[in-house]
């Protein structure tokens, strides 16, 4: 019988394996580019190293990016840490324009001959002694290279092929997705590709957690994890690798194995519109029914501003529905320049003028007391139901969605949930509209896309 299944993965490695043209030219890159950055002059550096996935050999296909590790002296200060990591970057990359990024600490960004390249600082400390987030990641590289061969190398570039198609590769705020090194891990556990996607696929525990492990796992230290999945990090088990990686991703890769196990097709190995419907009449009826808030916002890092604007989503959402304006679903996104952008989709946006409240049962004395005196005034009614409790009608105090955010993020900013980074962005140049009431384009359109556009998981 005809392995549909295998015939597609292998169908799909010839689209995620790297040339040996391209493998030569990113070796060139990278040791002209540490050999730079190596020359650098300072005793706090201790060595310097190449990283990431070049350095394990699991870069996809036209897809690479060069990370080189300067490892600096566990006695050397954070701000002294921070100023050295630029100084170093800056200077090594400054024939490619080099940029500022931020993820935990600062590090520097450049593009050589279309490759990007990082140059990541870290503290050269002990496996376990760890002073920044990044002084894993050499032990990460030493790791994969040590148990990866070259068959399970090109099981990792599929599976990093797969998660793209399915749009939750990468570790950054902005997907919240399976991270590179998870993508090994899996690989290193489970053996392939295909076994990686099986064992997602058949994940039916109900509110448990599915943990994953290479060693055996300190039951004690799963406990302290209060994520779904648990992914162990072999270099450090009181780390878990699930906790970053939302539960929005994991569903949808759990869906995409399924479907693609049962419905193989190398469509899922292609980023593209393969996974939304696009309906008009659903489009324009929902667009009547969205809340949009528009800024600009002075420049930051990508992994900043998009922290920031998930925190304030987050707490946005809570604000309408406190006021009983249910959110259907939600989205942020912006240019990772100066636009930013939140949009809602409301069950309605206008709330009936009136709205009940359920007090104790009479039989409670004391609380049905209470209650009676407290709402009385207020009440427009009050009567007892079949199950004995007081209840009454109130008037509203908002009755439409955007005049109540609107007063939200005006009056009570402060107040509203809303990250401190960003009042002051919002308070200069806050645009509320809502889905019918102008043509709605860019980051605008891109966010209301991702909730109100079908998308095709099975």
């Amino acid at each position: 019988m005809t392995d549909i299944v295998g015939e597609t993965i292998s169908n799909a490695l010839k689209i995620c394996e790297p040339s040996s043209f391209e493998v030569n030219k990113l070796k060139t890159i990278a040791d002209k580019t540490k050999a730079i950055v190596t020359s650098y002059n300072s005793p706090k550096i201790v060595s310097v190293i190449l990283g990431g996935s070049f350095a394990k050999g699991t870069w996809l296909k036209k897809d690479a990016d060069i990370d080189i590790f300067v490892k600096i002296s566990p006695s050397t200060s954070f701000e002294e840490f921070d100023d050295l990591a630029k100084r170093i970057g800056f200077k090594s990359l400054r024939r490619y324009r080099p940029n500022l990024r931020y993820s935990s600490h600062p590090y520097i960004e450049a593009f050589v001959r279309g490759v990007r390249v990082n140059i990541v600082p870290c503290y050269d400390v002990e496996k376990g002694k760890w002073k920044s987030a990044a002084d894993r990641s050499p032990f990460h590289t030493q790791y994969v290279m040590d148990n990866l061969d070259e068959q399970k190398r090109n099981q990792v570039r599929l599976l990093k092929k797969f998660l793209k198609g399915c749009r939750v590769y990468g570790a950054e705020i902005a997907t919240s997705g399976f991270s590179g090194y998870v993508t090994e891990v899996l690989i290193l556990k489970f053996g392939s590709f295909r076994a990686v996607l099986e064992e997602f696929s058949n994940i039916n525990a109900p509110k448990k957690k599915h943990v994953i492990s290479i060693e055996k796992a300190n039951q004690d230290i799963i406990k302290t994890f209060d994520s779904r999945l648990v992914i162990i990090d072999p270099i450090d088990p009181r780390r878990n690798l699930g906790a970053a990686i939302s539960a929005e991703s994991i569903g949808k890769f759990v869906l995409a194995s399924r479907s693609f196990l049962e419905r193989p097709s190398l469509g899922y190995f292609v980023k593209s519109q393969r996974n939304t419907k696009y309906s008009k009449y659903a489009n324009d009826r929902l667009c009547r029914n969205l809340l949009v808030i528009e800024f600009c916002y002075s420049k930051r890092s990508p992994d900043v501003i998009w922290g920031q604007l998930k925190k304030s989503l987050n707490a946005l959402s809570k604000r309408l529905e406190l006021a009983d304006f249910k959110v259907i679903r939600s989205a942020c996104s912006t240019d990772e320049k100066k636009l930013a952008v939140f949009v809602f989709l409301l069950e309605s946006l206008k709330l009936w003028s009136y709205r009940e409240r359920i007090g104790p049962e009479v039989l409670m004395r004391d609380a049905a007391d209470n209650f009676i005196s407290k709402n009385w005034d207020e009440s427009i009614l009050m009567w007892i139901d079949d199950d004995m409790r007081i209840r009454n009608l109130l008037r509203r105090k908002e009755i439409f969605a955007k005049p109540y955010l609107n007063s939200v993020l005006t009056e009570h900013i402060k107040s509203s949930g809303i990250t401190t980074g960003l009042m002051k962005d919002i308070e200069r140049s806050l645009q509320i509209y809502t889905g019918d009431e102008r043509k709605i384009k860019g980051i605008a359109r891109d966010a209301i896309n991702k909730i109100i556009v079908k998308e095709l998981i099975l």
